[in-house]
Parts: C-alpha cells; sequence; structure tokens
C-alpha cells in the first residue's frame, strides 16, 4: 500500500503497513499518513480471494495487535479518519474525489484490523487497542477531550451514513462504514455472552448512535427500497471494491439464523449489483434483532421500524418519539422484489407482525399474490403464527416462537 498499487504477495512486506505495524510512534501529521492513505489496490469481491488477503496480511495484523498498545499507531489512524469524517460532507458537496478515496482507505484498513481484533482477541485486549493513546497528538483533540474512541468510531460512521448522500464516488465509503460496524458487531460471533454485554452493542442501544436511531433505520430502508446497483468501476479493475463483502453477509447471516437459513448462496454478479441494498438490510435486521428481552435495556432500532407510517397517509397510528415516514409503494416493490432472500422474509415477518401501518398496507393491496410465493408467508398474511427460530444471542439455547 502507498502512492503505488499493491497486490496480495506485497503486502506483508509492504513498508508503509511494516511501519504502521512497528513499535515505532507514528505523528498524526507525519506525512506518511498521506502516503498510506493514497494506495491503489484491486480489493477482492469473493470468499477465497478474502481468504487470501487475510493470509496476506496475517503478519501485520499480528505485529499492529502486539505494538499497537506502545506505538498507538491504531489510535492515530482512526484519527485521522475521524478529521477527514468531519471534513466529508464538503469534500462531497465539492465532488472531491481524492479525499473520498482517501477516507474510503482509511477505513478499509480501519476495517481489516478491527476484523482481526474481533476474531483474535478479548473484548477487553480489543477495548485496550482502540484507547492506546498516540505518544504526540499533532494537533488532535486530546483523548481526555473525546469520549472512548471506539464510540467516537462507530458515531462518526452512523453519522457518515445518514449525513453523506449516496453517490457513485462515496457508494464505496457507505458500503465500508456499514461493513466496518457489522465486523463491530460480529464480536458476538466469537465470545459467548449476550449480546447487552458487549460494549459494542452497549455503544449502538444507548450510546450517542443512538440519537440517530429514528434516522439510520430510515436510511438503511430507503437504501433497501432503492435497490441502487454497484457502479461498475468499483468492481472492474478497480480499488475501491469494497472486500469480502460476500463472506461476511453470509457468516453474519448464518450466525442470525443459526444456522436454519436456506443453502443457496447469491452468485458473485448478485452481490456486486446491489451491495448498498444488501448490505443496509443485513445491518437493519442485525440491530432490530438483538438486545430485545432484556430488563432495563431499550432497542431504539427496533422500536423506530415497528413505528414508521406512510408518507401518503395520514396515519391514525399513535404517534411516538421513533416514528418517521417513507413510502409504502417502494418497500412494497422491493419486498416483492427480493423475497428470494432470507434477510427479506424476516423483514417481512417482522413488518407484518409488528408494524400495523405496514399490515394493513399489504392486506389492501390488489396484488398481495406477489409476496404469498411461500406456504409460510400466505399463513402469515392469514392471520396465523408461523414458527421461526428467534434470533437469540450467540451462546444461547435457540428458542422457537412466533415473531
Amino acid at each position: 500500500m502507498g502512492a503505488n498499487s499493491s497486490s496480495f504477495n506485497e503486502l506483508s512486506t509492504n513498508e508503509y503497513l511494516k511501519r504502521l505495524s512497528s513499535p515505532e510512534p507514528i505523528n498524526p501529521i507525519d506525512p506518511y499518513w498521506n502516503q498510506l492513505l493514497s494506495f491503489s489496490f484491486l480489493i477482492p469481491i469473493n470468499s477465497s480471494d478474502g481468504k487470501l488477503l487475510e493470509e496476506s496480511t496475517s503478519s501485520i495484523c499480528k505485529g499492529v495487535a502486539i505494538n499497537n498498545c506502545r506505538s498507538g499507531n491504531f489510535g492515530a489512524l482512526i484519527r485521522n479518519f475521524l478529521v477527514r469524517a468531519t471534513e466529508l460532507k464538503a469534500s462531497v458537496q465539492c465532488e472531491d474525489n481524492i479525499f473520498t478515496w482517501q477516507t474510503y482507505n482509511a477505513l478499509f484498513i480501519i476495517r481489516s484490523l478491527s476484523k482481526y481484533f474481533v476474531e483474535h482477541l478479548s473484548e477487553e485486549l480489543i477495548l485496550q487497542q482502540f484507547e492506546a493513546k498516540p505518544k504526540e497528538m499533532g494537533g488532535y483533540k486530546d483523548p481526555e477531550e473525546m469520549g472512548p474512541l471506539l464510540e467516537e468510531l462507530m458515531n462518526s460512521l452512523v453519522e457518515m451514513l445518514v449525513d453523506v448522500p449516496v453517490m457513485n464516488f462515496t457508494y464505496a465509503l457507505h458500503l465500508e462504514a456499514l461493513n466496518t460496524l457489522l465486523v463491530l458487531m460480529s464480536i458476538q460471533m466469537f465470545q459467548p455472552q449476550p449480546a447487552h454485554k458487549f460494549t459494542v452493542y452497549q455503544i449502538m442501544m444507548q450510546g450517542r448512535c443512538s440519537i440517530h436511531a429514528c434516522v439510520l433505520v430510515k436510511v438503511l430502508l430507503r437504501n433497501f427500497c432503492n435497490q441502487e446497483k454497484c457502479p461498475p468501476e468499483l468492481y472492474r479493475q478497480s480499488s475501491d471494491m469494497n472486500s469480502m463483502v460476500a463472506s461476511v453477509a453470509a457468516s453474519l447471516w448464518s450466525v442470525m439464523t443459526l444456522g436454519m437459513g436456506a443453502k443457496t448462496e447469491k452468485k458473485e454478479e448478485e452481490f456486486q449489483e446491489t451491495l448498498l441494498a444488501n448490505q443496509s438490510l443485513l445491518f437493519l435486521l442485525v440491530l432490530t434483532n438483538h438486545c430485545t428481552g432484556e430488563r432495563g435495556v431499550s432497542n431504539p432500532y427496533r422500536e423506530a421500524l415497528f413505528s414508521f407510517t406512510n408518507i401518503h397517509e395520514e396515519s391514525s397510528v399513535s404517534q411516538v418519539a421513533a416514528t418517521f415516514k417513507m413510502d409504502y409503494n417502494l418497500l412494497f416493490s422491493a419486498l416483492c422484489s427480493t423475497l428470494r432472500d432470507d434477510q427479506t422474509t424476516l423483514l417481512l415477518y417482522l413488518l407484518i407482525h409488528r408494524n400495523s401501518g405496514v399490515k394493513a398496507f399489504i392486506f389492501s393491496r390488489t396484488n398481495i399474490d406477489q409476496l404469498c410465493l411461500i406456504n409460510d408467508i400466505s399463513l402469515v398474511m392469514c392471520g396465523g403464527d408461523v414458527p421461526v427460530m428467534s434470533l437469540s444471542v450467540v451462546g444461547d439455547a435457540p428458542v422457537e416462537d412466533s415473531i
């Protein structure tokens, strides 16, 4: 990585990455950071290439895990990203593609390192990696003036999703923001305890991120409804394609369904077509199906999903703080066109059972037969209860229940 193009074989010996993983602290204003983030890299788009990438960078990631508590370079990288993220809206308005590209590269490295931490370290050690302070702040805010760095990062990613418009040159950035959040929340796959006990979930459900719950759910649903196709330049001889999208989605979905999901997988071309819609729906389901039954723990994302109303109608449903409005027609069309996917089926179940406005709208449709493609859904439409495996947390026994 760096100013030149990189390949898998070069990563383990790349001088920029080796310096990042060394015990040597790097000043946050060192020109090194611009050089590191100016790389051109054809990122893999399937699981086999993703594994090859992980194998090629495992020594670098291990070096960061060992030396970061002394160097603070991971924290310096995150702070570099946070500064860029605050300026991102202005750069998007000016169509500053280079700035957006470097911001994306920074987030890609953060996500790759975070994935290694989540898979190999305990939660306590992961938090230590995030809180290791650079010896020199280089004009950045002193850590004592900020909140926990992990929360700062997650809140910045949420704000990016809700504030930065989806355009051709920001599409990959939105994908990387979603995947970084998914990677952080995948900690539950590797440590057997309920979701609400993890710091990551506490930040999402009760921290600053929760302030944006209503808008975030609306944005994720809008991304799903739009089914916007991935710009071809992102996966055809380009450096901006999101890596391991299919493998991250498949592994997280397997955990959510406790292995009960459909065995058929989407073809690579299908993932490329509507990547943002796929990952937005996956993230929405992860948010709404965790931290649902613990006393004293509310899930604002679940509340928002169950209370939004139709933008074209005056709703008789009592208005609550989490309520927003969106076009039911667009939602219905997206549900019909993607009902072959497990994720869409689960979203449909949730909306029919818990959102009275969506349920009434679906019942009123003359083309409702488009949704009745399988017996279970037909039964739901008739008011029956379909037993499904509840999305219990890793480590808990699965419970057969009705959503």
